[in-house]
């Protein structure tokens, strides 16, 4: 890798929550490990039960982690941005990908074997607690979501999506927030668990009710109690 590479792959590093607490000629040895991959839209990263040898950083780009029914139907599980990493578990219990991954946009990824990748936790052991409490972060997040999936509906979750998304954003005024609706409405709807109609005809009525609107591809919260309030 050259030098700006090697930059920019250091500030990803210092992105990482267990890697973040590593001073910065630490993170330079682990450079030489990394792969860069470049990656087009919709391909596939690894599929659902093959073996987990990497670790993968997202430099940019957009990555979708999903699972299919017998039927071929997907269901994604999350979706994750630059900055972000997964399939972390393989590479902690040595067992296979639980989930498959698929890019949504052109990507530049950047890997770690599990070989190095236990070698940097045993030359830094404060990295272990990081790493499970990231993990337990994670099953919590499915937890959740199983339990939408069972107790609320669709309506209900697309609200919940909506709120999830514009907490990550910076706010326009203390009750609006404005973020880029960058997946289309049939990747919602595998994420929530609807189906593309039901997420159509829902963010129509959300906008009807004055709560959010859609312009240009971008979603402006107007009212984020009210979106709050339909999200229970």
């Amino acid at each position: 890798m050259d030098n700006t590479s090697d930059e920019k792959n250091l500030k990803l590093l210092q992105k990482v929550p267990f890697f973040s607490s590593l001073k910065e000629e630490e993170l330079r040895c682990i450079l030489p490990y990394l792969q860069e991959k470049k990656l087009r839209k919709n391909q596939v990263i690894f599929h659902e039960g093959e073996p987990g040898r990497y670790l993968y950083l997202i430099r940019t780009g957009q990555i979708k982690i999903y699972k299919l029914s017998e039927e071929g139907k997907e269901k994604i599980l999350r979706i994750f941005g630059p900055g972000d990493f997964f399939a972390e578990l393989p590479l902690l219990d040595g067992g296979n990908y639980p989930a498959s991954a698929e890019t949504l946009s052109t990507a530049t990824l950047l890997s770690l074997n599990r070989e190095n990748f236990l070698n940097v936790m045993s030359q830094h052991p404060s990295m272990t607690g990081k790493i499970y409490k990231i993990v337990g972060k994670r099953l919590r997040h499915f937890t959740t979501m199983v339990t939408d999936l069972t107790l609320k509906d669709a309506s209900r979750r697309l609200a919940g999506f909506l709120l999830e998304k514009a907490a990550e954003q910076v706010h326009l005024s203390e009750d609006q927030v404005r973020f880029p609706l960058e997946l289309t409405h049939q990747e919602i709807a595998s994420l929530i668990g609807t189906a593309r109609e039901t997420v159509s005809r829902s963010l129509k009525q959300l906008q009807s009710d004055g709560i959010i609107e859609i312009k240009d591809r971008y979603v402006t919260v107007l009212n984020r109690d009210a979106l709050s309030e339909a999200a229970r």
